[in-house]
């Protein structure tokens, strides 16, 4: 029984581990992945890339600076992380997201799962070693390739969503490690939420010494006012235009 059926329900030894936790009642698990599957079909037509048989390995690093401190209090970064499980269940062959915190350090976390997802954040990004603090990209990305060029190796593309509030402070850095990405089969979706402008990040589409342009970026204020499908879409238009490219 694979991980996407278990989140339609059609397990019926499904684990009994979560039941005392709770999810935000504005999320159904099996509605994201209803949306999720009409955009990789969407996404489909047209496309040398069967998206709804695609296969990769799916991360999210998450910005833990200060600034970010109410949204993981209030219930935001959950929600978010809920909503961004079934592109790791459907994607997946281990059905996990990898998942990462960073501010001016990083740090791995365990990887999110169909069966610890309800109470994340709370379990493990409230009690990570890491502290909140400035806003440094470097540090997470090389830790990233570090894991998927020599920790676990693949031939199967990694998809990286990165999620921050804010421009970062190591532009230098940021920049030579994005260029070594671009020699993996590696591919960051940087997703800049609030208000700040993100001046850095748009500037990657100019970015030249590169083998292949393997980022891309979005501007979202709140993406827990998005729809499902305008989530979905999102975060994967670019990741598969990158894909058609190779």
């Amino acid at each position: 029984m694979g991980f996407w059926d278990k989140l339609f329900g059609n397990d019926n030894n499904t684990s009994s581990k979560t039941e005392h936790t709770s999810v935000s009642p504005t999320i159904d698990m099996s509605k994201s992945a209803e949306s999720l599957n009409k955009v990789l079909i969407n996404m489909s037509k047209g496309n040398k890339i069967n998206m709804t048989k695609h296969i990769a390995r799916v991360a999210l690093a998450m910005d833990y600076s200060g600034s970010m401190s109410n949204l993981f209090v209030n219930g935001s970064v959950q929600e978010v992380i809920t909503r961004l499980l079934p592109i790791a269940l459907k994607f997946d062959d281990n059905g996990e997201l990898e998942s990462w915190l960073f501010s001016n350090d990083k740090e791995r976390l365990e990887a999110v799962t169909i069966n610890n997802y309800k109470n994340y954040v709370k379990s493990e990004m409230m009690n990570a070693n890491i502290r909140m603090g400035g806003t440094n990209y470097a540090p997470v990305l090389k830790d990233i390739v570090e894991y998927y060029k020599d920790v676990e190796p693949s031939e199967i593309p990694a998809f990286i969503i990165f999620i921050t509030d804010g421009e970062n402070w190591d532009i230098e850095e940021t920049n030579h490690i994005v260029k070594e990405l671009s020699n993996y089969n590696m591919f960051v979706q940087f997703i800049g939420i609030g208000d700040e402008t993100f001046n850095y990040l748009k500037s990657l589409d100019n970015m030249k010494g590169r083998k292949y342009d393997n980022t891309g970026f979005t501007a979202v204020r709140d993406m827990n006012l998005m729809t499902d499908e305008e989530l979905y879409t999102e975060i994967l238009r670019q990741y598969k235009d990158w894909l058609n490219t190779k």
